[in-house]
């Protein structure tokens, strides 16, 4: 069951305030200002008691032209819209611009009212309703029921108290959006012993006492201390009611009307996006290329610039997909309608849907860019995931951010993925952050990888595998998506990674004809030398018939398969020469307990040279430990009984 927001339209003075004080007892106008004028400068806010005890909010907008960005806060949430005319003035301007606006936000459940019926004749009434009726046609209110009031007497009251009930129940029992709580601010005030607390209807979601939330553009971590909902403390806040929240961590100097809260993890903002928008027939002149514009969203005003991709204008009645660059980040989600006007704010330019909201900045007039715009104009749920995992840069996409494209509960989005992932069309990967990436992408990424490999391989047949930061700078790949296909290929067992080294499972070490007699060569010198063996520049010198770095890389081939062991830098022992002299140190040990260099040099005929590093060796790898100037095994042998 959904909580809902009825609001108000119209003309000024055309008794919207009034008719909310009828319909509830309660006042809106709450400014000093506004009493004296019986004007309605900024949002007033009441509630409708439900048949079933539960709470409507209402949201009352000023009807002048000077406060027509109040109107459009006021306007963003409202689910039944009360679009009231006076029955002795009629259809007027504001009424018209507020018709137009309402349409814009996609609001089509409501009901219009006339209102002042005492003031007229019944031929007048019927005169005025007529022409009301008719500027509904074409619009998302057309066929609205009209209910014909009094407030001064209370005709008609009840009857559209009930027309309310109806419409209300209707929209109450569709399903909500996306679930994620989002809060665009549209009062700011201090309580005595609370501190800052700030109004909104909550859209989305739910927002619960003690929650951590983000407040942006500032970009600050805020706690909610309480809650009020219609006036009553609550412990939890839902979408479609009207919210009050006492935040801890901030101020009210530091919030602004439109600042909006939202939660920690979905605080991503953006200043430019794509956009369906639709220019309004009223719009005096044609929309260019670069114009300055007052952009809305909830309670945020921004300013931005139109970016035409396509045509060089845009004529008033017409509908084109455009980019918007802001002046200052907001918050948004696919889906979201939003509110032009132009940068003097003399006329509503129109308004629209946007369709991505992290756009790249687009070629202008390209075929390629008319394209992608259409696409994403016409994407369903699965076409916008295919579009995402296959047009941005990054392979791998966090989960996560599918929320801001696709408006649909977990469980929802949930059976989508799965039934991509049956389709074998996605690869998803579990994890502290949930990862997911477009199979046909994935498995070019993987073939390249293994060209790669195949390719190093070739090219290096001495080298036992690749540097894997090499590897992914060569591949383009970042990080993420790097560490997700090796990990794959691994388990598939198509690559073994060591260290810092990649290469193909099937990958040997393989010598030439020369290689293979450096190698023996090679062997012998180390054979022969026991532990006094040579460095690499002195190893080069003995073998002058081949250069020096065929003998290198011939070298590091062996230490590869582990036929030479490495002991200390530049020290390095033939694989048979070492078990040998662990055997004897074993033996030693066993028989004696303990070793000193000198004994050690003694039985190895060696110098201290190489003793010392290789003791240190021993006892590197937890084979010996020193004590002194003795060394002992580090597992002493149990002595039989």
């Amino acid at each position: 069951m959904r909580h809902v927001i009825i609001g108000t339209a119209g003309h000024v003075d055309h008794g919207k305030t009034a008719l909310i004080r009828a319909l509830t007892g309660i006042e809106t106008d709450r400014l000093k200002e506004e009493q004296e004028r019986g004007l309605s400068i900024e949002l007033g806010f009441a509630y409708f008691d439900l048949p079933d005890g539960s709470r409507a909010g209402i949201v009352d907008v000023p009807g002048h032209e000077r406060f027509i960005r109040n109107m459009l806060s006021g306007a963003y949430g409202m689910d039944v819209v009360l679009l009231v005319v006076d029955a002795k003035e009629g259809v007027q301007e504001q009424t018209l611009e507020h018709l137009e606006i309402l349409d814009l936000l996609g609001i089509s459940t409501g009901i219009l009212v006339m209102t002042k019926i005492d003031l007229v004749t019944a031929e007048e009434l019927a005169e005025s309703t007529e022409m009301a009726q008719e500027m509904l046609a074409g619009t998302a209110l057309e066929g609205a029921p009209t209910v014909q009031v009094s407030a001064e007497t209370e005709e008609g009251v009840d009857r559209l108290k009930q027309a309310i009930v109806d419409r209300v129940t209707a929209v109450a029992g569709k399903e909500s959006r996306n679930g994620i709580p989002r809060l665009y601010v549209d009062r700011i005030f201090t309580m005595p012993g609370f501190g800052a607390v700030v109004t909104g209807t909550l859209i989305d979601g739910s927002i619960h006492r003690e929650q951590r939330l983000m407040i942006l553009p500032q970009g600050r971590d805020i706690r909610v201390r309480g809650i009020q909902v219609h006036n009553r403390p609550a412990e939890e806040a839902h979408a479609g009611q009207r919210t009050a929240l006492n935040l801890s961590g901030i101020t009210t100097e530091e919030i602004r009307r439109g600042d909006v809260l939202c939660t920690i993890g979905l605080s991503r903002v953006t200043d430019n996006v794509d956009v369906s928008l639709h220019v309004l027939s009223s719009f005096p002149r044609m929309l260019e290329h670069w114009t300055r514009l007052r952009f809305y969203l909830g309670t945020s005003e921004a300013f931005c610039r139109a970016i035409l991709l396509v045509d060089e204008a845009v004529l008033p009645g017409d509908t084109a997909q455009i980019q918007l660059r802001l002046e200052k980040p907001i918050l948004t989600f696919r889906g979201d309608r939003l509110i032009v006007r132009d940068f003097a704010s003399q006329y509503t330019v129109g308004g629209g849907t946007v369709i991505n909201p992290f756009a790249p900045r687009h070629k202008r007039f390209a075929k390629a860019t008319a394209h992608t715009l259409n696409q994403w104009n016409m994407a369903d749920d699965v076409g916008v995931i295919n579009l995402l995992l296959a047009q941005r840069s990054e392979l791998c996409l966090s989960e996560d951010s599918l929320r801001y494209y696709l408006s649909h509960p977990n469980s929802t989005l949930e059976k989508i993925l799965k039934a991509l992932e049956r389709e074998h069309k996605i690869t998803r990967w579990n994890g502290g952050s949930r990862l997911i990436a477009a199979r046909d992408r994935l498995q070019r990424a993987q073939t390249n990888l293994i060209s790669a490999l195949e390719g190093f391989h070739a090219e290096t047949p001495l080298a036992p595998g690749q540097n894997t930061a090499q590897l992914r700078l060569q591949l383009d790949l970042d990080e993420t998506a790097f560490e997700k296909i090796v990990g794959d290929l691994i388990r598939q067992r198509r690559v073994v990674k060591d260290g810092n080294l990649l290469r193909l499972a099937s990958h040997q070490i393989q010598f030439s004809e020369q290689e293979e007699a450096i190698k023996e060569k090679v062997e012998a010198v180390f054979l022969d030398a026991g532990i006094n063996v040579p460095n690499i520049k002195a190893l080069t010198e003995q073998l002058p018939e081949y250069s020096a770095q065929s003998v290198r890389e011939t070298f590091y081939a062996l230490v590869n398969l582990g036929q030479l062991v490495k002991i200390a830098d530049d020290f390095f022992v033939h694989i048979r020469t070492f078990e040998n002299t662990m055997n004897l140190l074993t033996g030693f040990l066993q028989e004696k307990t303990v070793i000193t260099v000198a004994e050690f040099r003694e039985f190895a005929q060696t110098s201290r040279k190489y003793a010392v590093p290789f003791l240190e060796y021993c006892d590197g790898r937890g084979f010996t430990i020193r004590e002194g100037n003795h060394r002992r095994l580090r597992k002493s042998p149990q002595k039989s009984s």
